[in-house]
């Protein structure tokens, strides 16, 4: 089951390549958590398998998120005991994000205001199922909904 993660996607990721020579190296960037800065690694082909074995549990292992007070069935109950026992402040709930909130923090514009005339935008409709030979065929109907007076 959990080699099934390394059959699905890779255990690293084409960007993250910087050079491999056919049957010798492997140059790859990593992330040194102690200095937090990015690093160059280069393996030979058998250390980065072994690297990537150590991974694999060995038979009949309980992954620990599935054990225990991190149980889903269960950790709602027992988290709050476990943070009173280390002492530790529970956080509280992250603030939710929207779109709109998102696209202002990063793109600096708000993305319900007209790019032509700097108009609010209003919803009008949603055309939901059409095919493209349905959308060529309402095309005009369709350009002119956007011009429906707020």
């Amino acid at each position: 089951n959990y080699l099934g993660h390394y059959l699905k996607k890779p255990p690293i990721s084409g960007s993250r390549l910087a050079h491999y020579t056919s049957g010798a190296t492997l140059s790859f960037t990593c992330l040194d958590h102690r200095t937090k800065t990015y690093q160059q690694e280069t393996l030979s082909q058998t250390d980065m398998l072994r690297r990537v074995v150590q991974h694999i549990p060995e038979k009949h292992f309980r992954m620990i998120r599935y054990f225990g007070f991190l149980a889903n069935r269960v950790c709602g109950r027992q988290l709050p005991r476990v943070y009173e026992a280390l002492r530790m402040e529970r956080r509280g709930k992250a603030p939710k994000l929207y779109f709109a909130q998102m696209s202002k923090a990063f793109l600096h514009r708000d993305p319900f205001s007209c790019v032509l005339c700097g108009a609010r935008m209003v919803y009008t409709a949603a055309i939901a199922g059409l095919t493209v030979q349905g959308l060529i065929n309402n095309a005009q109907s369709i350009t002119q909904l956007r011009y429906v007076p707020a």
